[in-house]
């Protein structure tokens, strides 16, 4: 369809500069939007009603092409756009068959009834509210000619994160990485509930979020990986999980799916200095740089390993360095580090043994900072902080856009 679209505004200029300039054009653009809406509407409109190729059925009695006039200039109502709120006029027809009467403008503008936004300006907000905080997506809309109430914006990201689900793909690889990170919650102290994700190696190198919760501290995977079971099973070869030393991940899946578990070799010497703190050695100091040394030199290892003689020798003299390792930090009086490294030995090596990726979780710590630096800012609820966290890592990790 086409149609013809003639404007006439006399503007007055105080002076030639773009700022200007622009600002007329948003004055002019506030006068022009609903009467190119209000125009191309009851265009289609009357076409929708004339045309018996295009006759839509009543939307009661189901009758076809029996749709007449009732009003073209009926109240006005608020529809939200990308630039600006708009007031156009209510299309109203009636049914010659049942004497039914109804609106059509947000049927023909492809907008839910009773509601005053489209899905796509819905999502387009969603994703500025989970990019930025709130008060700063506000201000972000005022600089473009409009303000928008921040609690509009919240509306759509909650709104917006409904429609996202996370899965895992069977096509990439049968590994992945769990972790958590605390978020500061209402009413409890500090950071008081877990965030816990789940991503899924992909075969070209990148990752992708497989599943999302939130729930206490080394509690609660349950909730994240019930959903995933069905897409766990169906991997022929056991799924490799990588965790910084959780159990809670593995137990959640144990007895349900095939899983490998595989400690972090990222986290084994990043948890190790909290360790020795706690045993009361001094950072940098001989004992210190002689522990961390030789923990570094049992978790490191080289990717792409594949002779079964070259692995099996490998473990067995990283297995002895670590042993000897903890050793000393027995005879040293270092009992928690002994203790913290008893408890990783049985795990460290499970990818090696198996010829399988998947030896640190430093994607997921770079997922933690990505949601760390919205969930960062203010005191959430349990839905809001997973709502914007899923829009915010569906954006930047599986590919969604608004």
């Amino acid at each position: 369809m086409k149609i013809e679209l003639h404007v006439s505004k006399i503007i007055e200029l105080s002076n030639p500069k773009l700022e200007t300039i622009v600002g007329i054009f948003q004055v002019i653009t506030q006068e022009l939007l609903p009467r190119l809406i209000d125009g191309i509407v009851l265009n289609f409109a009357d076409e929708m009603i004339q045309n018996e190729d295009k006759a839509v059925r009543c939307e009661r009695c189901g009758s076809s092409g029996t749709l007449r006039w009732k009003t073209r200039h009926g109240e006005m109502t608020k529809i939200i756009t990308i630039f600006q709120p708009v007031l156009i006029s209510q299309l109203q027809v009636e049914c010659v068959n049942c004497n039914h009467r109804y609106y059509i403008t947000r049927r023909l503008l492809g907008i839910a009834p009773r509601k005053n936004i489209t899905d796509e300006t819905k999502r387009k907000l969603g994703l500025i509210g989970a990019l930025a905080s709130f008060r700063v997506s506000e201000k972000i809309t005022s600089l473009f000619g409009w303000r928008l109430d921040k609690m509009m914006i919240w509306r759509c990201v909650q709104q917006t994160a409904e429609e996202i689900e996370f899965d895992l793909d069977p096509e990439e690889e049968a590994n992945g990485e769990a972790d958590g990170t605390g978020i500061p919650i209402q009413g409890i102290k500090k950071r008081g509930k877990e965030l816990k994700v789940f991503v899924q190696n992909k075969k070209n190198g990148g990752i992708r979020i497989a599943g999302l919760s939130i729930g206490d501290y080394d509690k609660d995977w349950g909730a994240l990986f019930r959903p995933l079971i069905p897409a766990l099973q169906r991997f022929v070869q056991p799924f490799l999980l990588v965790t910084d030393g959780d159990t809670g991940a593995f137990k959640a899946l144990q007895g349900k799916v095939r899983v490998l578990f595989q400690r972090c070799l990222w986290h084994i010497p990043y948890q190790m200095s909290y360790f020795l703190w706690k045993d009361g050695v001094k950072r940098k100091s001989d004992v210190w740089y002689d522990c961390m040394s030789q923990l570094f030199d049992v978790c490191s290892l080289r990717e792409h390993i594949d002779d079964e003689t070259v692995i099996q020798k490998l473990v067995s003299l990283k297995k002895r360095r670590l042993n000897k390792l903890i050793g000393y930090c027995r005879s040293s009086g270092l009992t928690s580090c002994a203790s913290y490294l008893s408890n990783a030995r049985h795990d460290l090596f499970t990818s090696l043994e198996n010829k399988l990726k998947g030896y640190t979780t430093s994607h997921v710590e770079r997922v933690m900072r990505t949601v760390n630096l919205r969930i960062n800012v203010g005191k959430w609820s349990l839905k809001g902080a997973l709502n914007s966290t899923k829009i915010r890592l569906a954006y930047y990790y599986n590919g969604w856009d608004a």
